[in-house]
């Protein structure tokens, strides 16, 4: 009896610990439309790890992130908070594909981001994808092996297969511009 009483205990102690780790990484800066922030966040995840004091999370197998017109698809995703403040400092997902999405504002169109590895930082505005990286925005796309894309001054840094592997016959960069695209 003694022994069930201490697992329930200390099951319950997990749990809490979990939602609080959980509860921490609600808070966030300036991604997305102004009103997503507000949005809850839902993270569901086949397991999920929490080092709240050093504000790190690590959720694996089948994860999905949503938060207002955020979202991330992932086999494995890293986010890292500000202990302080609770903003996401770094956000690091993986797949085959991963896949993130967002709509920056109302003006600009859905950003929809898919490749081996996507890395945001938010303190930087900036969105990276390497490994079959692929970057849609207004019909636009990009394809490439890295995709470097600053949200602030919507500046691209692109590099092919052919470039980072200095392969001749490996595939290059392919850019699709819609009309307008470049004023």
């Amino acid at each position: 009896m003694m022994r069930t009483e201490t697992t329930r205990l200390h099951h319950h102690r997990i749990s809490l610990m979990m939602l609080l780790a959980l509860t921490c990484l609600v808070v966030q800066p300036a991604w997305a439309l102004p009103g997503d922030r507000d949005q809850p966040m839902t993270i569901t995840a086949d397991e999920g790890n929490f080092k709240s004091s050093r504000g790190e999370a690590t959720f694996t197998g089948n994860v999905y992130l949503k938060q207002g017109t955020l979202e991330v698809w992932a086999d494995t995703l890293d986010v890292r908070r500000d202990p302080e403040t609770g903003d996401i400092t770094f956000l690091e997902a993986k797949g085959e594909p991963a896949r993130y999405q967002e709509l920056p504002s109302e003006e600009d169109g859905l950003i929809e981001v898919r490749g081996s590895r996507i890395e945001y930082r938010p303190d930087d505005d900036l969105i990276i994808t390497e490994g079959n990286g692929h970057l849609t925005q207004s019909g636009s796309e990009i394809e490439a092996d890295y995709i470097r894309y600053n949200l602030l001054d919507e500046s691209l840094d692109v590099r092919s297969r052919r470039s980072t592997d200095n392969n001749g016959d490996a595939p290059q960069a392919t850019w699709t511009l819609q009309p307008g695209a470049m004023d």
